[in-house]
């Protein structure tokens, strides 16, 4: 199975790569879940980028591992089944139920990211009262604008404010501004972020080819 951003892996802390310390609250956090999440960052080859979740929204910390030293890998897209959150009722998961119903109409592959999509995979609790729902929204081949914006104003019968990230082949980017028609969109792509009118047009290949030759440079 392909390693994508937003993936969450069970690890082993012991095969974690830092260059600099752990901080305890992340030894703690790996403690309690031996959970990972996949960053969207260019890793060394045969590793792969991932950040440590804390409790408090500013513990985030970025390691690597080997890419064969995980246990397992959870996608976002096999954490949709209801029954895994029909007995949790905070607003998050109450507009997970509403977004999936809304989603399911367009025939999208998408999964929950973020504490609800790490809550789920781990059975950590992580989602709060005030936590936002974070989906991740497949999206190899361009989707009609109309599709988008259509999407995002069903979002708005949540409970919980909707953030959803399209995922194409080279980067994502936030459906609500694609939805809105924006003149550049801000695609976050492994080399960093860059600017596009087009995000799945060979424009944005460019733009990350440019990015990307500091990181060949050996």
């Amino acid at each position: 199975m392909v390693i994508e951003p937003h993936d969450i892996l069970k690890i082993d802390a012991k095969h974690l790569i830092s260059h600099s310390p752990i901080p305890d609250w992340a030894i703690q956090a790996l403690n309690m879940a031996p959970y990972v999440v996949v960053r969207r960052v260019h890793a060394p080859k045969g590793q792969i980028a991932v950040g440590i979740r804390g409790k408090a929204r500013n513990e985030r910390f970025g390691a690597f591992i080997a890419d064969d030293a995980f246990i397992y890998q959870v996608k976002p897209e096999d954490l949709t089944e209801s029954s895994l959150w029909e007995n949790k009722s905070s607003p998050v998961f109450l507009s997970l139920k509403i977004a999936g119903e809304i989603l399911a109409k367009h025939k999208l592959v998408w999964g929950p990211g973020g504490s609800a999509g790490f809550e789920l995979a781990t059975g950590n609790v992580t989602v709060t009262a005030e936590s936002d729902l974070d989906l991740i929204l497949r999206a190899p081949k361009p989707i009609p604008i109309h599709t988008a914006a259509e999407i995002m104003n069903a979002m708005k019968s949540c409970p919980a404010r909707v953030d959803i990230q399209a995922e194409t082949p080279a980067g994502s980017f936030s459906l609500l501004e694609y939805a809105n028609d924006s003149a550049a969109m801000l695609v976050k792509t492994k080399f960093g972020p860059i600017l596009c009118e087009k995000p799945w047009k060979s424009e944005m290949n460019k733009s990350i080819e440019l990015l990307e030759k500091p990181f060949l440079v050996n």
